[in-house]
């Protein structure tokens, strides 16, 4: 028993001297390929095996050893290749021992081979484990039981008295040992292949990249980031900080950086100006995540900076190409598609019917150019994220009864129908309702295109589990053809069908829909069937409105309710309000003036229908006031109703020269003729032709957009802000269209000239997405609305302005 023991012993001696001189080898090996790798060790394993059976001690004819955790070693770790080395060459040389246990001998060595291989493959799919080695150490150990089944029985009761304990002990132990000491070889092998590689990557990085202790010290660096901060090498930077190398201010504003990734414990980043050691001046992409150790607490800072001065440029340079081609191309094409459609709508007078079709023609073909390039302006801006969204929670069904309504025209030769079946009805959503109808235009103008004539468009609105609410454009058209399918969201991507080539489009639709709709935070997708129809569905989050506040916020400023405007001149407070109470009543707003001073200075800052004048004001004339407002080139015809206690002296004074004086009331007033006053006076102004300053560079769009107009109106050109500054001075104008790219500056600039009173439109190549609050009652860009769609606003806001102080004064 003891020969036993001490042979098994000396056998795990040998086991462990031999792991051990192999993986002294192993390093060098690492340049084969895996293939030979295990081959390699197939072979150490055999000769292992080997030298194991020619060393161990014979047992009636049996040789009692650890071959098993050789070969078991070879196939779990070395796969196919080294299970068949090793297991050929272990049973050649057990049957070359020969002896009464030769066949049990060998079948013991393919057993083991087979348990091995298992393993192997059992662990093949994910990380190998200390259980695993353990598990496979069991199973060889036990696995050597089976050879007893083939001994014969008169020599298997003295071998299992003498041998079977002391084999499983050892078999099991040379089979962890062996395993422990390769698994650990293996691990790291690859954790020094890891390590080469991560050097060589950050060695070899342009960019910057370095760690830094809490305290702002380089603890390791790349050489650009030695570079970068002028150092001499990277050995120069350990131990050292910013302010070893920036100027103070620079290097406080880069430790605030790291603070802030400190104290959050999360990934900063920052796009920052920098000082390249070259000498220019650029632009950095910096990254500051915190470096944590092996239990999870922060302990410096990783930095990766990398320098994106080109793509600054190129963007500023994409930025500056979308602005030029807005300008250069939308003005232009405003001029050219408006002067079409005024022709094609007859207001040249009748054409030659091969003329006419001529001008369709072109008109068509100018629509189709103006569709393209407000495409490719559109998904150029979302993409480099120029363009801005105004989110505001409201009803959603009232940007798709717009669109609806925007769309019903097109292809009308078609006959398609839209129908708007509503089952969430006042839902709300956060939304900008001009994206919104912009995504819901192109899925309508899809739908129309791809739809046969006299078909039916539906839009369906509903909501859906999760607080989602579902819009859905669905047609009875032709479908997507399956091949198209994946690529139908991509820029310029159109089917290769005859229908759609025949339709043309720029492609671009889809892909802005997408665009905008993830912007908005919601999804977009489609179901289809070729032949019977196609359905996109836009799904967006619900939005709950919230109970109003019982009080208005502090510091709302009332906004212009749109009333005609008179001014009171009168020096008595009480007859004042009284005068303005009349005046609220009849529906007009008004301001007081108790003196002269306050008279004149209100008169030239707003716009006023009339004004009452009381002769005696604080001691001074009113008579004069008057005079002096005739004399002034601004409100010179304003008409004037005169109140007050001396109204029949003043009138003998003035004799002649009252001209533009309504009436004149005595006090107290009489509100019956105070009405038929403010009757006169509007009376008058709807006679008169509504004024209109035009403030445009291009002599085409002023054209055209006086053709649009036509000749129920009194159009002011002006092509700078001095000639519109100088026009405003002279005259009042009811309403002022200006473009925004001037020679001497931008329109916006004479916003701040003009009367509170005075509407707005602004009609330019330019895209605003800024507030402009209420000084600003409407935005339109070219190419997107023509001056058609310009005249009708035009004509709507003054039809409003007209009539609302009416209206109220009816009632």
């Amino acid at each position: 028993m003891t020969d036993i023991w001490h042979s098994l012993l000396a056998n795990l001696a040998l086991v462990s001297i031999l792991v051990v001189a192999w993986d002294l080898v192993a390093d060098f090996t690492g340049r084969f390929s895996r293939r030979m790798q295990s081959l390699l060790l197939g072979l150490v394993m055999c000769v292992g095996a080997v030298i194991s059976m020619a060393t161990a001690l014979s047992v009636s004819g049996f040789v009692v050893d650890l071959r098993a955790a050789f070969i078991a070693a070879a196939a779990f770790f070395g796969g196919w290749p080294a299970m068949l080395i090793a297991t050929a060459g272990s049973i050649a040389y057990r049957a070359h021992l020969g002896g009464q246990g030769a066949g049990a001998g060998v079948m013991g060595i393919l057993i083991t081979a087979i348990v091995g291989i298992a393993w192997h493959h059992f662990v093949a799919a994910r990380s190998r484990t200390m259980y695993d080695i353990f598990g496979l150490s069991v199973t060889v150990a036990l696995a050597g039981l089976i050879t007893l089944l083939v001994i014969p029985a008169q020599a298997l009761t003295g071998l299992v008295q003498q041998s079977t304990f002391p084999s499983l002990v050892f078999r099991f132990l040379s089979t962890i040992i062996i395993g422990v000491l390769l698994d650990r070889q293996q691990r790291r092998r690859e954790l020094l292949m890891s390590n080469m590689t991560y050097r060589a990557m950050v060695r070899e990085l342009p960019d910057c990249l370095n760690i830094k202790d809490v305290d702002g010290r380089f603890i390791a660096a790349n050489p650009a980031t030695a570079e970068m901060v002028r150092a001499a090498s990277v050995d120069d930077l350990i131990g050292k900080t910013d302010f070893d190398f920036y100027p103070r201010d620079v290097a406080e504003r880069f430790r605030q950086d790291e603070m802030g990734a400190l104290e959050a414990g999360q990934t900063l980043r920052i796009d920052q100006p920098a000082l390249f050691p070259d000498g220019r001046q650029g632009w950095l992409y910096t990254l500051k995540a915190p470096f944590r150790d092996e239990s999870g607490n922060i302990v410096g800072v990783i930095t990766y900076n990398r320098d994106i001065t080109e793509q600054k440029r190129t963007a500023q340079l994409k930025n500056d190409f979308i602005s030029t081609v807005s300008h250069e191309l939308r003005t232009p094409l405003t001029s050219i598609r408006g002067s079409l459609g005024l022709i094609a709508a007859g207001v040249a007078g009748e054409l030659p019917p091969k003329a006419a079709n001529l001008v369709n023609i072109a008109h068509t073909n100018s629509e189709r150019l103006v569709l393209l390039i407000n495409d490719i302006l559109d998904i150029e801006k979302i993409e480099s994220g120029v363009i801005t969204f105004k989110i505001k929670q409201m009803p959603v069904r009232q940007v798709l009864e717009q669109a609806i309504a925007a769309s019903s025209n097109y292809m009308a030769d078609s006959r398609i129908k839209i129908v708007l079946i509503d089952d969430a009805p006042r839902a709300e959503a956060n939304i900008d309702p001009d994206r919104l109808h912009q995504v819901m235009a192109n899925l309508l103008s899809n739908a129309i295109k791809f739809s046969h004539a006299d078909g039916t468009v539906t839009v369906k609105f509903q909501r859906r589990d999760g607080d989602m609410l579902r819009i859905s454009v669905m047609d009875q058209g032709t479908g997507i053809p399956e091949a198209f399918r994946g690529r139908i969201f991509g820029k310029f991507e159109q089917a290769d069908a005859s229908s759609t080539r025949k339709i043309g489009g720029t492609g671009l639709g889809l892909s802005i829909v997408k665009a905008i709709t993830e912007k908005l935070g919601g999804a977009i997708s489609f179901e289809t069937e070729e032949g019977k129809g196609t359905s996109f569905h836009l799904d967006l989050a619900e939005a709950r409105r919230h109970h109003p506040r019982p009080y208005p916020p502090p510091h709302l400023t009332r906004k212009p309710d749109g009333r005609l405007r008179v001014l009171i001149c009168e020096d008595e407070s009480d007859v004042a309000a009284v005068i303005a109470a009349l005046l609220d009543a009849e529906g007009f707003s008004s301001d007081i003036a108790p003196d002269i001073a306050t008279a004149t200075a209100l008169l030239r800052s707003r716009e006023y229908v009339a004004l009452t004048l009381d002769i005696k004001l604080a001691g001074e004339s009113g008579i004069k006031l008057f005079h002096d407002i005739r004399a002034s080139p601004v409100n010179s015809d304003i008409a004037v109703i005169v109140i007050s206690a001396v109204a029949d002296e003043a009138r003998g004074s003035l004799n002649g020269s009252a001209v533009g004086i309504v009436d004149w009331l005595e006090k107290p007033v009489d509100s019956k003729r105070l009405h038929a006053a403010l009757a006169k006076i509007l009376a008058g102004r709807t006679e008169q032709r509504p004024k209109i300053l035009h403030l445009e560079d291009d002599e085409g769009v002023l054209a055209v957009m006086s053709e649009g107009l036509g000749s129920g109106v009194s159009i002011t050109s002006a092509k700078t802000l001095k000639d519109a500054r100088e026009a405003i001075g002279r005259h009042r104008f009811d309403l002022v269209i200006l473009d925004i790219a001037l020679p001497d500056g931008s329109g916006l600039d004479l916003l701040a000239d003009l009367p509170l009173e005075t509407g707005v439109i602004v009609f330019s190549a330019a895209e605003l997405d800024q507030k402009l609050g209420d000084r600003v009652q409407a935005i339109l860009t070219k190419t997107k609305a023509s001056e058609i769609d310009v005249a009708k606003l035009v004509r709507s806001m003054l039809v409003s302005s007209r009539t609302q102080p009416a209206a109220h004064a009816k009632e």
